[in-house]
C-alpha cells in the first residue's frame, strides 16, 4: 500500500489499484451489461471496482470471524447464555428478548462489517448481524464489470476473482425440498426483492417472497400463503417486534414453528442482537475485556475504535472531544440518525448529547479514511473517500462493495441513499 497525499486528501492504493487505473481507467457503466445493476440499486454507480490483495482478503474474513465469535459470545460470557438476558441489559421490550431465545444456538456464520480504512488498515464502525444483509445482490455488478473487454483482460492477466455473498449464505442453509419464504413485514411491494429472488433462482432454490400475516403453522407444518415451506429467510429486524398484539399475531407462526424444529429460520431473531451498536461498546467494559483471549483482544482493539454507551457521565469527554467522535443510536442502519460532531456546532452537538441519554446510544471515536482516486468524465483523478461493506458468509471473506462521493469530504450522510457504490474484486490466492 502506497500512501500519498491530492489535493490535501491522504491516498493509499495498492498496485493493483494503480495498474488499473494505468491500464483501463475507467469501465462504461451505461452498458447494457449493467441494466440489472441499475434497475437493483437506482442510484450512481463507481466506474470501476476497488481491489484488494489476496491476503487482505483472507485477512479480513479471519479477523471478522473471530470478531463475530466474540460478538455472539457475550450471552454466554456475561448472561449465563442467555441471549435474552442480553436483549433486556440493551433495553429491548420484552417481546424482542423472548423471540431472540429461539433458535438462538443456531446461528449461521454471516454477517457484513461496515468498515472505513485508515492510515493503519480497516477499522469495523458497525456490524449488521441480521439475515437482511444490504447490498448481498452485489455479485450483479461484478459479473457486470467482466462483460467490459477491457477489465476481462486486467482481471485475467492479474488473477482477479469476486466472491458472490449470496452464493456464500446459500452455502449455510439446509437442504429441503421445498422453496424458501422470503419473508417481509405488511406494507409495501417485493419490487425491491426482484434481484435476490432471481439469484436464489439461478443458484438452483426455489423462493417466493410472502408477508408475514401469511404465515400459519398447524398440525407441525408452517405454511406461507398455502405454501409448505420449512426455510424462512427473514427480511425485517427484530425492531419490528414491539410487543403490540398485532406483531405478536404477526410472528407467532414463525416463532412456533421455529421453537418446534418445523422451520429454519434465516437466521434466528438472536441474530440481530449483535448488531447493536450497545454490543460493541460492551466490548470495551471491564467485565468483557476480562473474559477475552488475549489474540480476541488483539482483534478487536485492532479494529474497533473507541466507542462507549453513552450516559451522563460520559457528556463532558463527548463535548469535549466534538470533532473527534459520532453520535448513533444503538439501533438503526444506513447512516439514519447519526449526527458527526465535526459537522455541527457546539450548541447543536450538546442539545442532541442530552436529547440522546432517553435513548440507547454510543458515542464512537472518528475514523479519518484514506482515499482512492477514480476517473471522471473528462479523464481526470478525483479523490475518493470510501466506506467498506465486507460480508462474512459461511466463516470466511465472502465479498464487498465501498460507497463513496469523489470528491467529497468525510459525511456520513452518504451512507443512506445518496453515494455512488462500487463492487470489490481481489486477486487469487497462490
Amino acid at each position: 500500500m502506497t500512501t500519498t497525499t491530492v489535493a490535501g486528501t491522504p491516498l493509499a492504493e495498492n498496485a493493483l489499484t494503480r495498474d488499473l487505473l494505468a491500464d483501463v481507467g475507467s469501465i462504461d457503466t451505461a452498458a447494457p451489461a449493467f441494466g440489472g445493476t441499475h434497475a437493483w440499486l437506482g442510484r450512481p454507480i463507481f466506474n470501476r471496482p476497488a481491489l484488494l490483495e489476496a491476503d487482505t482478503a483472507a485477512s479480513l474474513g479471519r479477523d471478522l470471524r473471530v470478531f463475530l465469535d466474540v460478538l455472539r459470545s457475550l450471552p454466554d460470557r456475561l448472561f449465563d447464555g442467555e441471549p435474552a438476558a442480553l436483549a433486556r441489559a440493551l433495553g429491548l421490550p420484552e417481546a424482542q428478548a423472548a423471540a431472540s431465545d429461539v433458535s438462538a444456538r443456531e446461528l449461521p456464520s454471516i454477517g457484513r462489517a461496515d468498515l472505513v480504512q485508515d492510515a493503519a488498515g480497516f477499522r469495523l464502525v458497525e456490524f449488521n448481524t441480521s439475515s437482511s444483509l444490504g447490498g448481498c445482490e452485489i455479485a450483479e455488478m461484478n459479473r457486470a464489470m467482466l462483460a467490459d473487454p477491457a477489465f476481462a483482460v486486467f482481471a485475467a492477466r492479474h488473477d482477479l476473482t469476486y466472491r458472490d455473498p449470496i452464493a456464500g449464505m446459500l452455502r449455510t442453509y439446509p437442504p429441503s425440498a421445498h422453496p424458501i419464504a422470503v419473508l417481509t413485514w405488511p406494507g409495501g411491494s417485493h419490487d425491491h426483492l426482484t434481484l435476490f429472488l432471481a439469484a436464489l433462482a439461478a443458484a438452483g432454490h426455489e423462493a417466493f417472497a410472502c408477508r408475514a400475516g401469511e404465515l400459519a403453522y398447524q398440525g407441525g407444518v408452517l405454511t406461507a400463503g398455502g405454501r409448505r415451506v420449512d426455510r424462512v429467510f427473514r427480511t425485517f429486524q427484530l425492531g419490528r417486534l414491539d410487543g403490540s398484539p398485532e406483531a405478536d399475531a404477526l410472528v407467532r407462526p414463525l416463532l412456533r414453528a421455529a421453537d418446534d424444529g418445523a422451520a429454519t429460520l434465516l437466521a434466528p431473531f438472536a441474530a440481530d442482537l449483535y448488531g447493536i451498536k450497545e454490543c460493541l461498546a460492551l466490548l470495551a467494559e471491564d467485565a468483557c475485556r476480562q473474559a477475552l483471549t488475549a489474540d480476541e483482544r488483539e482483534v478487536v482493539d485492532r479494529l474497533l475504535p473507541w466507542t462507549r454507551r453513552l450516559d451522563r457521565g460520559l457528556l463532558d469527554h463527548a463535548r469535549e472531544h466534538r470533532e473527534e467522535l459520532l453520535l448513533k443510536p444503538s439501533t438503526g442502519y444506513a447512516g439514519r440518525g447519526i449526527t458527526a460532531g465535526w459537522m455541527v456546532d457546539p450548541t447543536t452537538w450538546n442539545e442532541r448529547l442530552e436529547a440522546a441519554l432517553s435513548a440507547p446510544h454510543v458515542v464512537q471515536r472518528r475514523v479519518r479514511p484514506v482515499a482512492e482516486r477514480f476517473l471522471d468524465a473528462d479523464g481526470r483523478a478525483v479523490p475518493c473517500l470510501l466506506s467498506w461493506g465486507v460480508f462474512l458468509t459461511d466463516g470466511d471473506y465472502g465479498g464487498a462493495f465501498v460507497k463513496g462521493i469523489p470528491g467529497a469530504g468525510q459525511d456520513i450522510r452518504f451512507l443512506g441513499d445518496g453515494s455512488y457504490v462500487g463492487c470489490v474484486f481481489h486477486r487469487k490466492a497462490r
